[in-house]
């Protein structure tokens, strides 16, 4: 029974994926400039699709020496929204062309973001990127009229006012939340009705687009998980292949994610 107002599970179509046979070596080394990204960037997750509405794309896994960036793992099958991607409020510039990232529009976030943190259901010993475990008072708002919007709450929290008529529950039965990562779409700073609650998670079965966060295979989540390192700044980079050019990212680089194959 659907309580609080909470959303129902976020993935509801079956998409297919072909297998991708694409060989890491085929990607050369490019130089790492900065650009857009945090100072210390060292790991890019980059999730490339062909087109603003397909709901299918390549994800690899990007490292850099302080020098050249190479693609180390990958491309596996990721999934995003059932409307593709919108604009998100991230690293990137502001004003390219596209749809606007909004609440509830059933997109997946496109441009440039850090990858926060982790949450789940186990104990994670030394973890390498800050992890929390769930509890079932744990609640990610995304009622745009609450106070405490695309934030992190506990309802055995006394301290915490609820006024929110919507949220997404982290620890859920159905284990979609079992491992998690926050995307920080939105975040900083929080814009009321510009989407909350983006994660990149497990698909329910594979192929199946979200109702805004990005999905995958299980074992590729937990392999992501056990690669990032908090100290190397990661970041998601995710976009349709056409708005690449318009995210502020050095030639070497945006060549490199140019290269990554469509699904």
């Amino acid at each position: 029974m659907k309580q609080e107002g909470i959303r129902p599970g976020r993935d509801v179509m079956r998409l297919s994926f072909p297998i991708l046979a694409w060989l890491v070596l085929a990607v050369g080394p490019a130089e790492a400039d900065p650009g857009v990204l945090p100072a210390g960037c060292r790991q890019i997750v980059a999730v490339v699709t062909p087109a603003w509405e397909a709901t299918a794309g390549s994800l690899c896994r990007l490292e850099s020496d302080g020098t050249n960036w190479r693609v180390v793992s990958g491309p596996v099958a990721a999934t995003v929204g059932h409307r593709g991607l919108g604009m998100g409020q991230g690293l990137h510039p502001a004003g390219p062309a596209g749809p606007a990232k909004e609440e509830g529009d059933r997109r997946a976030p496109a441009g440039v973001f850090l990858i926060e943190s982790a949450f789940g259901t186990k104990e994670m010993k030394r973890p390498a990127l800050p992890y929390r475990k769930t509890s079932d008072s744990d609640r990610w708002v995304d009622d745009p009229a609450s106070s405490h919007y695309n934030q992190w709450v506990s309802l055995a929290d006394s301290g915490v006012r609820r006024d929110w008529q919507s949220a997404e529950v982290l620890r859920r039965k159905d284990g979609l939340y079992d491992l998690a990562l926050v995307v920080g779409h939105n975040r900083n700073p929080i814009v009321k009705g510009r989407g909350s609650a983006i994660f990149m998670h497990r698909w329910v079965a594979p192929g199946r687009s979200t109702i805004g966060c990005t999905a995958m295979d299980p074992k590729d989540l937990r392999g992501l998980f056990d690669w990032l390192d908090e100290g190397r700044h990661p970041v998601l980079v995710q976009a349709p292949r056409g708005l690449l050019p318009h995210l502020g990212l050095t030639p070497p680089l945006r060549t490199l994610l140019e290269s990554l194959p469509n699904p």
